[in-house]
């Protein structure tokens, strides 16, 4: 997978489809009730996720979820959009994205990026204007009061998914000082922890 060039973070297509989707606008995050002490987060970078509930995932991860997440602008996210269920979506996401989920009976939740001037609920996504979905997913979990994560499949390792790294010290940061415990099952990110002592 090649790297998006500087052309893709063009900052005015943000502002573009959130004008186009804020009118749009039915339900926010804050209409969704998580109350878990624990949730585990879904990344794409693993083919195969242990069967855990609740869980949050990317919708690049292709698996069935408690809620989907995605903050990527193009359109070409649109091949991740394959079921229905609950989506946490920013602002910024492609107005195509939206009709694709509606089609397959979806419900849309939506949050704002914390730069973003407007009435809705801020959601850190990592750093301005590299908003991941994986850190998006980790702040919406924390958002909800979940005081215990634990990441699947999530990896900055990639040269792909190395410029999200400073995002993601920022997302990590403001958790730790909210007092969330994340695990991880491979132990790159988090505190490694096995599956079956996870479900204790």
């Amino acid at each position: 997978m090649k790297l998006p060039d500087e052309s893709y973070w063009d900052r005015s297509v943000y502002q573009k489809n959130s004008e186009d989707n804020i009118p749009k606008i039915k339900h926010t995050v804050d209409d969704l009730e998580f109350k878990f002490d624990k949730i585990m987060v879904c990344g794409r970078g693993s083919d195969s996720h242990p069967d855990f509930h609740p869980r949050f995932s990317t919708t690049s991860t292709d698996i069935d979820s408690d809620l989907y997440v995605l903050v990527d602008h193009s359109a070409l996210s649109l091949r991740w959009i394959k079921r229905g269920g609950n989506y946490a979506l920013s602002t910024i996401v492609h107005p195509s994205v939206v009709e694709k989920i509606e089609a397959l009976g979806g419900k849309i939740f939506w949050f704002s990026p914390e730069y973003f001037d407007c009435d809705l609920p801020k959601i850190i996504t990592g750093k301005y204007p590299r908003g991941n979905s994986g850190l998006a997913t980790i702040s919406l979990a924390a958002y909800f009061g979940v005081k215990n994560i634990l990441l699947s499949g999530i990896s900055f390792s990639e040269k792909m998914y190395d410029q999200f790294l400073e995002g993601k010290d920022m997302v990590f940061s403001n958790l730790k000082n909210d007092g969330v415990r994340l695990f991880s099952l491979d132990g790159v990110l988090a505190e490694k922890i096995g599956f079956e002592e996870w479900r204790k």
